[in-house]
């Protein structure tokens, strides 16, 4: 067999699938003119300069997310993932080791700081998962392999990656990660993982009545006394009555909720919220779902309703065309990854579940967030390309 070249190319591949193009491109352009309403209010005497500031910057990651979607929608193939799969892991495992080296954010140490850029590798993680698990499930096939030459490799390196986090102290990231392998693990229907498939769905259902339960008044007894940070004892607190404190520990998850409701139906203009002038922290980021519902009302929120479903109704048309599980999990895992980021940040925004300071992808701010969604948005491009030639 020849050996595949790698193709440097401006365009996407042929077959792609063009309303996935799009939705994804008019989610990023939104979010782009959101983040730019938002740095108005972080504008002040000592630095006039920060909307220049955050065009550049929210520019060069867009550029080089869209870079990163095209090349791998171009070159992803499962041969070359999995003769590169381990490299990247080791490499990727270095990147969030050397990250607890940096200064921490609101108690994670997530990040690694190039002066003003900043990097999150355990955002990348989540593609990862998706992929080396995708590989090894698409290597047993009809093979009669037992459940753990199956999922040995990939469940190391998810341990391992776990165990990083754990010290990041991101809780949120590692939700994420954990329910996007279980889903994976959950996709192949290979006769030999059966059994252990349903210890995974009875684990998640019982994880599922514990998070029920820690949202309770004995709940949060029962996590204060737990060895866990002080700020997830009080995010679940808030979650519950975030106006028990609004002044104190409940008052952004108050703030984004004066937010929401200010903003009406129709909202008060672009460019027009009062919110983002220092009363939300977090206004391009954790909260700029509040912003955009305060300044475009209904109308700002079914932009974002309308690209997400747009991209996960394509996602999952394929997935179910295909017969490749490995293609299912990569397919269905990045639907999965974005409704559980929409998920997460919608609930803790709205005051549902406590904040866990996961973005709302394509929207926030944040380059390694957006360069990640792409990037799986790439993979199952390729894939997509891929299965609609097959079909021909």
């Amino acid at each position: 067999m020849a050996k595949q070249k790698w193709k440097i190319r401006a365009k996407m591949p042929r077959k792609y699938d063009f309303w996935l193009h799009l939705s994804s491109l008019v989610l990023i352009l939104f979010g782009s003119l959101m983040i730019l309403s938002t740095s108005v209010g972080s504008t002040s005497q000592s630095d006039t300069l920060v909307v220049a500031k955050v065009i550049v910057k929210q520019t060069l990651f867009v550029i080089a997310s869209y870079v990163m979607m095209i090349f791998l929608a171009n070159n992803f193939t499962m041969v070359r993932a999995r003769k590169m799969g381990q490299s990247l892991g080791i490499i990727l495992a270095g990147c969030c080791f050397a990250a607890l080296f940096f200064t921490g954010v609101n108690g994670s140490r997530a990040w690694i700081r190039l002066g003003s850029i900043s990097i999150q590798p355990s955002e990348f993680v989540k593609v990862y998962m998706l992929v080396i698990i995708a590989v090894y499930v698409e290597v047993a096939g009809r093979r009669n392999f037992d459940w753990w030459t199956i999922i040995k490799t990939p469940f190391l390196y998810f341990c391992m990656f776990v165990a990083l986090i754990l010290a990041q102290r991101d809780l949120g990231t590692l939700f994420v990660i954990g329910m996007l392998a279980a889903i994976s693990f959950l996709i192949p229907s290979h006769k030999n993982l059966r059994m252990v498939q349903q210890i995974v769905k009875v684990g998640m259902a019982v994880a599922c009545v514990a998070f029920l339960f820690l949202m309770t008044s004995p709940g949060l007894d029962l996590i204060s006394k737990l060895p866990v940070p002080s700020h997830v004892v009080t995010r679940f607190a808030n979650a519950v009555n975030p106006f028990a404190d609004p002044y104190g520990d409940g008052y952004q998850s108050v703030q984004g909720l004066v937010g929401i409701a200010s903003g009406g139906l129709l909202g008060r203009g672009i460019g027009q919220s009062q919110q983002k002038f220092g009363f939300l922290t977090q206004a391009d980021n954790d909260f700029i779902l509040a912003i955009v519902i305060e300044e475009l009302g209904i109308f700002g929120l079914a932009i974002i309703l309308i690209g997400y479903a747009i991209i996960l109704q394509r996602l999952f048309h394929y997935a179910y065309r295909t017969k490749s599980e490995g293609y299912k999990i990569i397919l269905i895992g990045t639907g999965m990854y974005i409704f559980l980021h929409f998920f997460l940040n919608v609930g803790g925004v709205g005051g549902l579940i406590p904040l866990t300071g996961v973005p709302l992808l394509f929207i926030s701010s944040g380059g390694s967030a957006l360069m990640s969604i792409m990037s799986a948005i790439g993979i199952s491009q390729a894939v997509i390309s891929r299965i609609r030639r097959q079909g021909e």
